[in-house]
Formats: structure tokens, sequence, C-alpha cells
């Protein structure tokens, strides 16, 4: 799966728009939809608040907490 569907799947998951996604990483909400789409690729900074809001690893690998 590539980032832009992982990142579209997880944010509909947790029932979050694109709007209030936009707003809790600090970007516009067409820009959010541009890297939905492949349009646009975040920045390093962009994509790490992106997987902090949506819990995804980075390296691909679910959390266990133990």
């Amino acid at each position: 799966m590539d980032y832009k569907t992982l990142i579209r799947e997880k944010r509909k998951e947790k029932g979050i728009s694109q709007g209030k996604l936009a707003g809790l990483v600090q970007v516009s909400q067409p820009f959010i939809a541009e890297i939905e789409s492949g349009r646009k690729k975040p920045s390093l900074d962009v994509l790490m608040r992106i997987c902090t809001v949506l819990e995804i690893s980075l390296f691909g690998e679910e959390r266990k907490d133990e």
C-alpha cells in the first residue's frame, strides 16, 4: 500500500475530515487532498506530523504495547 492510500484510509478509519487533519498538522485542506491524490508529496516534517496524528508508524510496523 502506498503512503497516500494509507493516509486516506487511516484518516477515514479515525473519522477525521481532510479539513480537520489539515488543521491538526498545520497545512491547508487542499494540500491534504493533493497528498491523498498523489499530486503533491509532503515534506518529511509534514509526513511525520500526519503519521503522529493518524498513529501511523513511519517504519510500517504496528506498535505493540507490552
